[in-house]
This record gives structure tokens, sequence and C-alpha cells, in this order.
């Protein structure tokens, strides 16, 4: 095993120089292929030598051949100089970026649909990577605050953190969610329950915990029967037939788009509301959270639009000013 204290030298520009000599097959050509000395090319070679404690070429041969290990050190330095000019290309590209990356937490129930223009975004303002991740509303202040997303586009608009920008998307309604063609009662919530039970949200997610405080003010005492974490698997158990749901438009998109048959009315009793933000720590995205959130409440008023009257009304979006 080579010792590390045996390498007092430029490793990459021995092996350059040493694959300019097997390219070359001459130490002088391969000198003057780099611009340097004829010494400093020999002197290269046998500091390569002596750190792999090997002979890599037969001096007296002419042009000069490589022995055994001269074969596979180089093979191995072919590939190390280009991962090596790969990797100096790529910071040049990050260096050229005023944004290298951006990294999106968004809802699960409008990723789908928002994701297009999150890469049309980024190609746009010359974005080299994006990274998007899908979740609730209570993983985005983890994202945030460890630094693991840049902004993110959820129901929490985080007012409990500091030195956040947020632009507003939308402010939606709940909605009364049945299956397609249900004729038992929809103006009673308690009496509908005693015919379908409530698939609900998970307690632990957001959505969840605010339709279980809505009931609660209502004193509506409805038993828990079903429940899930994500707003297809919600939808899926009203479509079949086996139970209604308490949702909003936005959380109604990928159940639409994949075909489910569903009635979708107002809430027969008060009802309530949430709002989805963008949020990005303030002051490192410039205004590109701003243009970013113009793009996405166009993208989700046509997405809405689309599932018909009684949700196009549940919604009213906002003007594009932030607020901290």
């Amino acid at each position: 095993m080579v010792k590390r204290s045996r390498f007092d030298f430029n490793l990459m520009r021995s092996l350059e120089v040493y694959a300019a000599i097997v390219e070359t097959r001459k130490v002088t050509q391969a000198a003057q292929m780099l611009g340097i000395t004829q010494s400093a090319a020999s002197q290269h070679l046998q500091s390569l030598e002596r750190a792999f404690e090997t002979k890599l070429v037969d001096r007296y041969a002419r042009p000069i051949e490589l022995t055994q290990a001269g074969v596979i050190l180089h093979r191995r330095a072919v590939r190390l100089l280009s991962e090596i000019e790969d990797l100096r290309s790529e910071m040049r590209r990050l260096e050229s970026a005023s944004v290298p990356l951006l990294r999106v937490g968004m809802l699960a129930s409008i990723a789908t649909t928002l994701m297009p223009v999150v890469t049309s975004f980024a190609k746009s303002n010359s974005i080299p990577e994006v990274a998007c991740y899908a979740g609730l509303a209570s993983d985005h202040t983890d994202l945030l605050r460890n630094r693991r997303a840049e902004l993110v586009v959820t129901s929490d608009a985080l007012y409990d953190s500091d030195g956040m920008d947020r632009f507003h998307l939308l402010n939606e309604a709940f909605l009364l969610v049945t299956p397609k063609g249900y004729e038992g009662p929809k103006d009673n919530l308690l009496e509908l329950s005693r015919k379908l039970p409530l698939v609900r949200f998970s307690a632990a997610t957001p959505v969840g915990k605010r339709t279980d405080q809505h009931l609660r003010r209502l004193q509506l005492d409805i038993e828990r029967v079903t429940e899930a974490d994500r707003s297809s698997m919600v939808t899926a158990a009203v479509h079949s037939g086996d139970a209604f749901a308490i949702m909003t438009p936005t959380l109604l998109l990928d159940a639409i788009q994949e075909g489910m048959q569903l009635d979708i009315v107002p809430l027969p009793a008060a009802g309530f509301r949430r709002e989805i933000t963008i949020v990005s720590r303030t002051g490192e995205l410039g205004d590109l959270p701003e243009q970013l959130a113009h793009q996405m409440t166009d993208k989700l008023r046509s997405a809405i639009k689309k599932l018909g009257p009684v949700c196009e009304t549940a919604v009213s979006y906002y003007a594009m000013d932030s607020n901290s």
C-alpha cells in the first residue's frame, strides 16, 4: 500500500503528463504538447514511479513501451482525468448560475400538478439542478430550518419562524365529497355519517387536525372508522362508494385527474378554509419565489377550474405581495 506521505507532488498534473507520454510514446513530444520542458516531464514520470514503487515504461525501447503496471495506471489515469474534467465543467457551470441548486418542498396533493411549473421555471432561469420533495405541511418546517430546501409550497405559512418571506397563492374552502350518484342525506353531516363512514385524514396530518378541530367546534361526534395520510387514499375510499370525506379543491386534483367519480358540494354546516403559501428564507433567492408564486397560481387556477363550478367558487387567489 502506498503511504500518503510519499505523495509530495501534484498527482493530477503528473497523471496528465503521464497520459501525454503514453499518447505520444515520446517524453520530448509530450513535453512540447503540454508546454513544459523535457526535464519537467521526466521528473513527473519519475515521481509517479517512485510513488507507486514500480517501473511504468521501458525507456530503452523506441518508441517507449509500457510495463504491465504502466498499462494499468494509464487505464486508471484516463478515467480519473475524465472525472476531473467533468468536475471542472460542473463547477464552472454552477459558478455561473445565480442559483446552482433549487430544492422545493411541496404538498403531496399538488406536487403532480406543480412539478411541470418547477422544471419549466428552472429551465427559464438557468437553474442547473432541481430537487423536489412531496410531503405534508408538517414536513416543511424541518426542510427550511435544516436547510434541506430553499422554499416550500405549504398550507402552514410558518408564522412562528423568523426570517421567512411568504407569498400567498390561494385560500380555499373545505367541501363535502361523496360517492358519485349518492342519494343519501347531504345537508347534515351527522345524519350522513350514519349512512356512510367519514374517511378522515390522519390526526397526525395538518388537514386531519384542522378537520377534527372543526367538527369539535360544531359539536359533531362522528365515529372514527377509517383514516389515511394521503389525499389519493382518501378519495379512493370515496370513489369506491364506501365513505364520504371533507376536502379542499387542491386535495381533489389528483383524484379528478385519475378519473375518479365523485360528487362535490359545499359543506352543509359552517365551513372552514386553508391557505397555500410559498415560504422561503428571506433574501436568499431574490425575486425568484415571487416569480414562481405567479406561475404556480396560474397553474392551480387552471387545474381547479377543471374540477367544476363548486370547486372553482370555493377558491380565492391572492395578489403576490410578500409579508415576512
